[in-house]
This record gives C-alpha cells, structure tokens and sequence, in this order.
C-alpha cells in the first residue's frame, strides 16, 4: 500500500515509518525538520515540507497518490498551548485542514490521525473509555479534539475511512537504541527530564504536584511504549483496509503509573539518584488519567507488549547512548 506519513521523522512517526516498511509497505515522509531528524527516517523517501503549504501537500499527493495517509505533524505541548493559542491553532487546525483536504482531493481512502488524551481533559472516572465526556483543558487538547471532528465530517463526506488515535504518554525507545526520541532543553515530559538530570545535564527535577488525590500524591499517568504505538498505526491500517468502522480509538496500556514511581523505576535501572523538588501544578494537567484499550483490543487486535520497565529501561539505554537527544 502507498502510504503518505507527515511529521514521520518525528518521535512516533519515525517508528511507524519503521514498521510500515518492515510491513512491506511503500513509504513518502512529509516533514519541516523543526523537531524531526532526517536520519530517524533513513532511507525513505521524505519530503521536506511544511503542513501549512497546502499547495505543496497537494502536490505530494498528486505525485504519489497514497492510499492511506498518517497525520503526525503537530505540535504537542499543553503547556506551551497556553501562551503559544494563536500558534497551536494555526498549526495543529490550519495544518489538519490542509492535510485532509489534499487526502480527500487524492481519493485517500483511509486518513489515521495523531490524537491525544488531552480532549479528556480531566477524566470523570478511570479507565477512560471513548465514550467518555470530551473536556479539553488546554488549548492543545482543544485543537485535537476540533481535528477529530474535522476528519470525522470529511469522512461522512467522502466516505473517506478514519481512525482518530487517542494516544496516552508516549514513551520508550527501540530495544537496540537504534532509535529514539530527541528532545530539546524546552522539554516537559517527565522521563527525559529525568534522565537529563541523572546524567547531569541538568539540575534536580521538578515535580508539578505533590498534593494531587493520589496514594502518593503525584499524578497518575498511562504510559506506553512507543513501539506498541506505532505497532498500534499498522494494525489499525490495515483493519481500515476491510473494515468500514471509523471513530477515536484509545492507545494506552491501561495501567496507571504514578510520576513518583515512574522515577522510583528510573533509579532502579539506572543505579543513580533522581533528585526531585516538589513544585506547583501545571495548569491543564489532570490528577488521573489512564485508559480503557478494550476498543483497540476488540477491533484491531491490539494490545501493548512492553510494559514500565521496559519503558524505562529503553528510555535509559537511548539518552545514555546518545547524550545528543537530550537537547
């Protein structure tokens, strides 16, 4: 199948790129390069292009003419969201739009989107299944949530088969650190903060919350394993390939994880110390949130095969390899 991936040098995208040629599949990258590496796409074809250039995105389309398309490119961060509207809107909405339209123009027949827990904002009651209340608390989780409703209505239009992913915290790297995610020094997520500070690229960390309504009173969190994400994309294709389901499916490992023992597990494979100072609450994040995956599980077959550990110790292995993508 021809598959078109934007933002496919990107952290989950460069995986899924990975396991959609291991698949057999025939691969074109769209990427700008802000936050992507040429090099995680390798070999494949990429195209170095923003998705706010709706001509040239039709234009790619045109050329190739995929079948399927993956929608990575965004931007991710809840917190930046919140000073940063007017540039979250332009690019995750704008950016969507134009990306879906140039689907649609090219006859695209199955559009799998990058979504995020985030349109839960703070769940009613965990697992989080989807047909939980959709609550944005961050001007991120509301252009996600907008976008799903976009591809859902170009999908009502044109027939056009969709699975909007809702992804949890994503996390891990390839188990031979061939691969892995790159941040730079802006970075919130707690893991590569973490891992910074151990190798003393950093000072101690800061824990944004302490007091949350939890045993520990750290938040709780679902992490998966980049890996099962990406295997996640494959396995959701290719349903879509005979299915005529469409809608927002849960990616999650469906076990909370407090950010105290997610640290807890970082000093164990590590053998250091992680220093870490409590701190205030982050606006936009909730106490709990974790994820019912029985929807992904029933219909795509899917279920995650790495766990905590593996997270953690992949994570390790990768920053510590490769000091670099620590920003």
């Amino acid at each position: 199948m021809r598959v078109l991936v934007t933002g496919g040098a990107g952290y989950v995208g460069s995986f899924t790129v990975r396991q959609l040629l291991g698949a057999g599949h025939e691969v074109v990258v769209i990427d700008n390069l802000s936050s992507g590496r040429r090099e995680a796409v390798g070999e494949c074809p990429l195209e170095v292009l923003d998705i706010l250039d709706s001509h040239g995105l039709r234009s790619v389309c045109r050329s190739f003419r995929p079948q399927a398309v993956l929608h990575f490119a965004a931007l991710k961060s809840s917190e930046a969201s919140l000073s940063e509207i007017d540039t979250y809107f332009r690019v995750n909405v704008t950016g969507t739009q134009n990306v879906v339209a140039a689907a649609a123009e090219a006859d695209v027949e199955r559009f799998i989107f990058s979504s995020s827990c985030a349109v839960y904002g703070t769940p009613q009651i965990c697992p989080v299944d989807e047909e939980s209340p959709i609550r944005p608390e961050s001007p991120y989780g509301e252009t996600k949530y907008l976008c799903e409703r976009m591809i859902a209505a170009y999908g009502r239009a044109t027939g056009m088969r969709y699975a909007n992913l809702r992804y949890f915290n994503a996390a891990g790297a390839a188990v031979d650190s061939s691969l892995g995610e790159y941040t730079d020094r802006t970075t919130r997520q707690i893991l590569p903060v973490a891992i910074r500070s151990v190798l003393g690229l950093a000072p101690a960390i800061r824990i944004f919350g302490d007091d949350y309504p939890t045993e520990d009173g750290t938040a709780l969190r679902d992490y998966v394993h980049v890996e099962d994400l990406a295997r996640a994309h494959v396995q959701v294709l290719h349903r879509l390939d005979r299915d005529e389901w469409s809608g927002p499916v849960n990616l999650g490992g469906g076990q909370p994880t407090s950010v105290a023992e997610l640290l807890d597990a970082l000093r164990k494979v590590s053998g250091h110390d992680v220093e870490a100072i409590p701190a205030a609450r982050r606006p936009g994040d909730p106490a709990v949130s974790w994820a019912d995956p029985g929807l992904a599980h029933r219909r795509f077959g899917w279920q995650t095969e790495y766990g905590l550990d593996d997270i953690v110790r992949t994570s390790w292995a990768w920053h510590s390899d490769v000091p670099a993508s620590l920003g």
